[in-house]
């Protein structure tokens, strides 16, 4: 789209330019291509190396029907955003440009005879078509303007790869002949001197023409309109208009970041876009030839009783001949970027600044078997006002060899060519494509949710989210990685956010399954789980961290870590100082770098997350996972965490985190999940423990009034004194990071206490049928107690107290483990490894990041955080149980 003329001018050429009914609108369909279907939380999640091997081997996608919609709407607003844009900054084009198109147009249109300039040949029976155009062209020389040559309109400031810019014309080619690459036909008819195609001539441009040469500078500055469309089931990830690129929402996009196209004309036998430029001059064609009239009818009827030659002339060449060279010389993709410009320029013509966009948008990465291709040589036949064919040089009708592909092939069915269709098909879509079923997608689609405001009138009308339980979310979980990000930057398979990506679908299937539901608290709405990526904020240069903001002190001559690292083992040592290097940074003096990273990163995900769900600060809750280091730094975090928010926190979405520096979360944690956690190992260094806030509201600490003393709490600003309703230190047996955190409660509570292993969830060789993970997670007592048939009740106290407060060394350490964590333990062992021919020290090296893909970890994170409050709601298999007096649960 380009700045338009004066509104005189564009109210005079939509009563005469587009006084004949315009082409049909096209049923347009948005295709992007990524390696994850963003509608299919059961897709799989392939390690690619780069964004660009990505693309270019990913087959695209289709958008679903309501987020096309959805789609289609925003392109048509911006697109009519963009000539207000223009014409309210005065940019008008040239007027003298305009009126010699409104006076050729007019004598074209009083006339009654459309143009039917074609490639090779014209329609049959109407030798008075090349008088009449002459006549037109004459009447149009009284308005005379100057033309433009080829050599100016590629270079006008306005024609650029944007899709809603302008581009050159069509008039008529001197000496079209034929196509390069086509042998001539002595049989052939004589080809007319018309064209689709005039290379020089840019008067009809009223509504497109360019802007002018001087500008000031303020509205040089001024950006144009553009437009972001949220799309997929949850929607997690956006469109941005008009540079058709999909990119997550919430997290720095890491190569993945897709390329979107809107196809117009679609391959028949996969209802996959036609490329772009290709799509684009199938409808340029289309509108010369006008075949959605009676009249192309007609003249397809009489091309098939005269015979061969008549088939020639209903031909329409995909690509205009070679144009006269006025300036320097053209290589053939120069020459067809100009001609899907001009192709663009008439479909934006044909529909009116008014209309519907009739042109093919975004970057091609994919073609009809894979491979993209412009079909340099084809010609194409126009069988009705829908369909088409592409036909190769040698499949074109001829006189000489007596082919007539219309009569033997295209209307009685047979195969030939490649044929298209105008405008997307869902039916076809559906049959070809059609979605896969099974038990696991159905618990998948029932475990959906979606981020937006309006959840509940979408579930209505958009099929792919009706089938959801809980579409609203209430628990937004968000997760900080550990040490080895900056290796993600070299290797795509160590990449955090894929990793989450694949748990966030998990998640979603364990939301779906019955057994689960059944344990949810009432108010319980949907899961959503987003990275933390911080560590991109932060590079290691001049020194040590450092924010990416070019400061520098000249006068210092700090070295970097590049200054001291030998160039032996340069593999090695990358992996060591992209990986293994982040915890003595941690211990440095760049340690509240690192923190504040954490903090600013997760602010702004949670302030992006309230302002597209509103309310949600209200009523939702926030819960957070960490990692390895990301685990020692949310201990930190907690620990200077406001026992109460500040009411000036109330409102997330009205505070500028850009010029507001905080030093905490702008949210209250309820549950903290440390997988393959150092935690205990830095608490140990620091000599602290663990302990609950002081006047902090979870749930046990209102249902035990009694325990809300110093003797039990910790203030605020004391290392290990976390504001969190519950803290769960979940372990892999294997892994040499992990340390448990029981003891740093109380050693001797700690000591007492049987190891709890987390109930299997994944059933095996090792499992009898009767083990199944129903029984294992959600029977009425925990897997390593006794058999005995009495209920599970809360343990009474070891001593009874004289006082009210004067409790013993045994019952503190009790009452905060409880006010810690409702089972009344913190630590949890995950199944993980075994077997005969298993060695440990293999098995070692992937222990640490295999938490992501277990469904013992992602059922205890689904269920700890679905389930009521308070002691009541645990799982009697998640509960605490002494060595000793084994029957009674805590």
């Amino acid at each position: 789209m380009s700045p338009p003329t004066t509104t005189a001018a564009n109210q005079y050429i939509r009563q005469i330019l587009h006084h004949t009914d315009p082409p049909p609108p096209i049923a347009a369909r948005f295709f992007y291509t990524s390696p994850i279907p963003i509608d299919d939380p059961l897709s799989p999640l392939p390690p690619p190396t780069t964004a660009a091997t990505v693309n270019l081997k990913q087959e695209p996608k289709a958008f679903s029907e309501y987020d096309n919609t959805a789609l289609d709407r925003a392109w048509n607003e911006l697109r009519r955003k963009i000539l207000r844009f223009h014409e309210e900054r005065g940019e008008k084009g040239e007027g003298e440009r305009g009126s010699s198109a409104v006076g050729r147009r007019e004598g074209e249109r009083e006339g009654g005879v459309r143009g039917k300039g074609k490639g090779v040949g014209s329609g049959l029976g109407k030798d008075d078509g090349l008088p009449q155009r002459e006549e037109e062209e004459a009447e149009g020389s009284d308005h005379a303007g100057v033309g433009v040559s080829a050599a100016e309109l590629s270079s006008s400031p306005a024609t650029t790869g944007t899709p809603f810019l302008r581009a050159p014309s069509r008039r008529k080619v001197e000496s079209s002949s034929v196509v390069p690459g086509v042998e001539e036909r002595p049989a052939r008819p004589k080809v007319r001197q018309l064209d689709t195609y005039d290379w020089e001539d840019a008067s009809h441009l009223v509504d497109h023409s360019p802007a002018p040469r001087k500008v000031s500078k303020a509205k040089k500055e001024e950006a144009t309109p553009t437009m972001k469309v949220a799309v997929g089931v949850s929607r997690l990830h956006q469109v941005e208009m008009p540079d058709l690129q999909m990119t997550p929402i919430y997290w720095t996009p890491v190569n993945d970041v897709a390329q979107v196209v809107r196809g117009t004309w679609f391959y028949q036998d996969t209802m996959l876009p036609v490329e772009t430029p290709v799509a684009n001059m199938l409808e340029a064609g289309y509108i010369d030839l006008q075949c959605w009239t009676e009249t192309w009818k007609d003249e397809l009827d009489s091309a098939v009783e005269v015979g061969a030659a008549g088939e020639m002339k209903i031909v329409h060449m995909l690509w205009p001949d070679k144009p006269p060279v006025k300036g320097a010389p053209e290589t053939v993709e120069q020459r067809h970027e100009r001609a899907v410009e001009a192709a663009a320029d008439i479909i934006d013509i044909s529909t009116g600044p008014g209309g519907s966009d009739n042109k093919a948008s975004g970057v091609t990465t994919w073609g009809r078997a894979g491979a993209v291709r412009v079909y340099a040589s084809c010609g194409v036949i126009y069988s009705n006002e829908r369909e088409a064919t592409i036909l190769k040089p040698t499949l074109l009708p001829s006189a000489y060899y007596g082919r007539r592909p219309l009569a033997n092939y295209i209307r009685k069915g047979r195969q030939i060519g490649i044929p298209v269709v105008r405008g997307f098909d869902q039916a076809v879509w559906d049959k070809l494509h059609p979605p896969k079923t099974s038990a696991k997608k159905t618990q998948a689609e029932r475990g959906t949710a979606t981020s937006g405001a309006n959840a509940a009138r979408r579930s209505v009308e958009d099929p792919a989210l009706a089938k959801s339980d809980r579409p609203q979310v209430s628990d937004l979980v968000l997760v900080i990685h550990g040490i080895g990000q900056k290796l993600s930057q070299r290797m795509e398979s160590f990449n955090f956010t894929h990793a989450i990506n694949d748990f966030r679908r998990e998640i979603q299937v364990e939301c779906g399954k019955e057994d689960v539901k059944t344990h949810f608290r009432p108010d319980m709405g949907g899961m959503m789980v987003l990275p933390v990526n911080w560590r991109h904020q932060l590079s290691f240069e001049e020194g040590g961290y450092r924010n990416d903001d070019g400061s520098k002190d000249q006068s210092s001559d700090d070295f970097t870590l590049n200054d001291i690292t030998p160039d032996s083992l340069p593999s090695v040592r990358g992996i060591v100082s992209d990986v293994m290097l982040d915890i003595p940074y941690y211990m440095s003096q760049h340690q509240p770098q690192m923190i504040a990273a954490v903090i600013a990163e997760a602010n702004r995900v949670y302030q992006l997350w309230c302002q597209n769900n509103p309310g949600f600060a209200q009523h939702g809750r926030v819960h957070i996972i960490a990692h390895s280091l990301g685990s020692v730094m949310a201990i930190d975090i907690l620990s200077n965490q406001p026992t109460i928010l500040p009411p000036s926190l109330a409102d997330p979405t009205s505070i500028d985190l850009k010029t507001t520096t905080l030093d905490h979360l702008l949210f209250q944690t309820h549950s903290l999940f440390l997988a393959g956690s150092p935690a205990g190992f830095f608490l140990l260094l620091r000599r602290a423990r663990l302990r609950p806030r002081i006047d902090f509201p979870s749930t046990s600490a209102l249902a035990d009034p009694t325990s809300n003393t110093p003797d039990i709490c910790g203030p605020r600003g004391q290392y290990g004194c976390i504001a969190v309703h519950n803290i769960y230190n979940i372990m892999n047996g294997y892994d040499p990071v992990a340390y448990q955190m029981n003891a740093t409660v109380d050693r001797s509570l700690a000591s007492s206490l049987r190891k709890a292993i987390i109930p299997s969830n994944t059933p095996g060789y090792w499992f009898a049928a009767g083990t199944s993970s129903t029984t294992r997670w959600f029977s009425g007592r925990p897997p390593t107690s006794s058999t005995s048939s009495h209920p599970v009740l809360p343990r009474l106290p070891s001593q009874v107290e004289m006082e009210v407060h004067d409790f013993s060394k045994e019952e503190v350490a009790e009452k905060r483990m409880v006010l810690l964590n409702d089972n009344g333990q913190i630590d949890f062992y995950l199944r993980y490894g075994g077997g005969w021919l298993e060695i440990q020290y293999l098995t070692m090296l992937g222990a640490h990041s295999s938490y992501w893909g277990l469904r013992d970890f992602i059922r205890l994170v689904v269920v700890e955080v679905g389930r009521r409050g308070g002691r009541e709601g645990t799982l009697a298999g998640l509960r605490g149980v002494k060595k000793k007096g084994g029957g009674g649960g805590r």
